[in-house]
């Protein structure tokens, strides 16, 4: 087989996660193993931005801190939120990074990131087959959202979901810690899907439970809600709300949306919902509250990252790397479940084109839609993924 010969160039996009360095590690270890092939290995600096500046770190094989990436949380080698426009709408923007691209002889490129980061690699592929270049391009998914397509579960997604049953855990005991507690509204992020949000169901492993779970793909209703809270707060003198940043109305519009802030991607800046459900609590119903944004909390963890994403993190990386090598461009590749107990996976590629500016949600068999909570079939499938029991809090309990 014919192997390209020539350099490789990784990088990162979008939000950060505990995990994503991780998986630059991966692709860094296994380039290093093909010495015949990969000459060379570097990162961009700040994504495309700092392609287009010819801003690249040339990653040393011998840096015996390489390693520390795998408990580093951040983008290490700088995230950015470009959005590529169509090479015909752009072309001076395509032209630099062709440019830049053979200037290093780079052959082999992974871009790490969501479905947006998914659209740009694969316009770069396209303009490169268009322009006779050969370089093989594969995508590396990650996002704490988890609403990428044709994978069990999306990097960085677990440990994002082991921080926010840890945290609210913690946030239970306390408010439990008076015999009359107040209402705890915790926001997790989750634009359009509910898959953060949904974790909290497993706090149940440890003998508690949060009240309810609001999710994207349900219809938020307030005066639903503000009953709901009302009832289980003169019940039991404390309650849990766990909600999605995303929630909408019946209109489709984001709850309390007051501005159309936008970021590059052309997507609603969201958070705050927390405060403004609490505020709303307090004015109408006179309960005691307190809320919670999680925020950049929950891909920034790395106090509790789940060692299964690790692992697995690490070996897609080197299963992409093989597969450039091989010849295969214009993929992503993906995680699939071949059985939850004991949980094994295999990978595979999927057309990039596929998972481009596509969305997964939260399985309906997932969502109890009548009273706002989370099936125990959820369990099944996050349990695993999140090193079972262990890492999350043990606790004395009564």
């Amino acid at each position: 087989m014919k192997h390209l010969i020539g350099n490789l160039l990784y990088g990162q996009s979008g939000g950060p996660t505990s995990i994503i360095n991780t998986s630059a590690y991966g692709i860094f270890i296994e380039a290093f193993k093909h010495q015949d092939i990969i000459k060379d290995v570097y990162a961009m600096n700040y994504g495309i931005k700092g392609l287009l500046l010819d801003k690249l770190t040339k990653i040393d094989k011998d840096d015996k801190d390489l390693k520390k990436l795998l408990n580093t949380p951040g983008s290490f080698y700088g995230s950015n939120r470009f959005k590529l426009k169509s090479y015909k709408d752009d072309k001076k923007t395509y032209e630099k990074i062709l440019n830049t691209f053979k200037k290093h002889n780079i052959r082999y490129f992974f871009y790490n990131g969501g479905n947006d980061s998914m659209d740009t690699i694969h316009k770069i592929g396209d303009y490169f087959k268009l322009n006779n270049y050969e370089c093989n391009c594969i995508g590396i998914i990650k996002t704490i959202d988890n609403d990428l397509p044709h994978t069990d579960f999306s990097i960085g997604y677990p440990t994002a979901a082991k921080f926010i049953i840890n945290s609210a855990i913690e946030i239970y005991l306390d408010d439990h810690s008076y015999e009359e507690g107040r209402i705890n509204i915790v926001e997790t992020m989750g634009r359009n899907a509910g898959w953060l949000a949904a974790s909290a169901k497993l706090m149940e492993i440890k003998g508690i439970k949060a009240d309810l779970i609001y999710v994207p793909e349900i219809i938020f209703d307030i005066d639903d809600f503000l009953d709901r809270v009302k009832d289980i707060y003169n019940k039991n003198k404390h309650a849990l709300v766990i909600v999605s940043e995303g929630l909408k109305n019946k209109d489709g519009e984001f709850i309390f949306q007051t501005n159309s802030l936008l970021d590059s991607f052309g997507h609603n800046q969201l958070g705050g919902l927390s405060i403004k459900l609490a505020n709303l609590i307090t004015n109408k119903l006179g309960i005691k509250t307190r809320y919670y944004e999680l925020s950049l909390l929950q891909r920034a963890n790395s106090t509790s990252i789940s060692k299964t994403e690790q692992k697995i993190a690490i070996n897609l990386s080197k299963f992409a790397v093989k597969e450039a090598i091989k010849g295969v461009t214009q993929k992503a590749v993906v995680i699939k479940r071949v059985s939850s107990n004991p949980y094994k996976v295999k990978f595979e590629t999927v057309d990039i084109g596929e998972i481009a500016n596509q969305e997964r949600y939260l399985d309906d068999k997932y969502i109890d839609k009548d009273n706002h909570y989370i099936t125990d079939k959820f369990v099944e499938y996050l349990y695993p993924l999140i090193d079972k029991e262990k890492g999350l809090l043990d606790f004395y309990k009564k």
